[in-house]
């Protein structure tokens, strides 16, 4: 029998359509959820949040997945047991995070998403980022492009070619604000802010509505991968704070991120 931990599988595009189905049908899981009164909120070992929707979503995406790519292994937030000694040799693997934003899903303000990444050695090749709420649903693939489905219409990342503004749009975390945020903002100066919950952050970027996204707080390799792919297929970066260099994968034994910045296609 052949190990699977050992394979190594590159991206294929065909997968990119199956993906978008896969995160929409996970979106219409949470929101079967997000209509009732009771979101079936528990607390997990580590003091965060964790509704029915999350555990929905999960089964949904891996059982999808599993049909798609029966060879190729899985990490989630809602399944995080899988040794270091085991996924040190993974060569490529999904990376997903069911519902991003799970403080924003308790408030019901609508800025959570789907994330669904595909890791190839210690990069995001390709990523699906979808927004229930929102009906937009953000994919991309590095080399290929990126686009935004949305009513129906599919719109290629960036949209337009974007003007360099004078004062850039920083988007912040609406609920993880950290004091590192505040020194860098008084760092670079006059800015305009935007605050918005879960990787929706990155897709401004990718969108060309914001140009700079500070990270100098935790985050977990799942809160960012499927976003990075996107933001990167559509011409952005994805720099570690103190290094410079591109934020990675699968790296190490812990899953927590250094702090990063993201910066939009047209920002340099």
């Amino acid at each position: 029998m052949i190990e699977i931990t050992h394979l190594s599988q590159t991206f294929k595009q065909e997968w990119l359509a199956p993906l978008v189905d896969i995160a929409t049908e996970a979106g219409n899981a949470i929101m079967a959820i997000y209509a009732k009164e009771d979101l079936g909120v528990v607390t997990k070992a580590d003091d965060s949040p964790v509704t029915a929707a999350d555990l929905a979503s999960h089964r949904v995406i891996v059982a999808r997945l599993a049909q798609l790519t029966p060879n190729i292994p899985v990490m989630s937030e809602e399944s995080t047991d899988i040794d270091w000694q085991q996924r040190r040799h993974w060569q490529s693997y999904w990376l997903i995070d069911p519902l991003d934003g799970t403080k924003e899903f308790i408030k019901r303000n609508g800025e959570f998403t789907v994330n669904i990444a595909f890791i190839e050695g210690d990069k995001a090749v390709a990523g699906v980022v979808y927004a229930p709420v929102l009906d937009k649903c953000f994919y991309g693939e590095l080399g290929c492009g990126a686009w935004l489905k949305h009513a129906g219409n599919q719109i290629e990342l960036p949209k337009a070619k974007i003007k360099k503004p004078l004062v850039p749009r920083i988007v912040g975390s609406r609920s993880h604000a950290s004091p590192g945020l505040e020194t860098y903002l008084q760092e670079i100066g006059e800015h305009e802010m935007k605050s918005v919950g879960s990787s929706l952050k990155f897709c401004l970027l990718a969108e060309g509505e914001a140009e700079v996204y500070p990270r100098l707080g935790l985050t977990s390799e799942w809160d960012t991968a499927a976003a990075q792919a996107v933001l990167e297929s559509a011409g952005g970066r994805v720099l570690q704070y103190d290094t410079h260099v591109r934020l990675n994968y699968n790296q190490k034994p812990d899953i927590l991120n250094p702090y990063f910045i993201a910066y939009a296609p047209h920002w340099d």
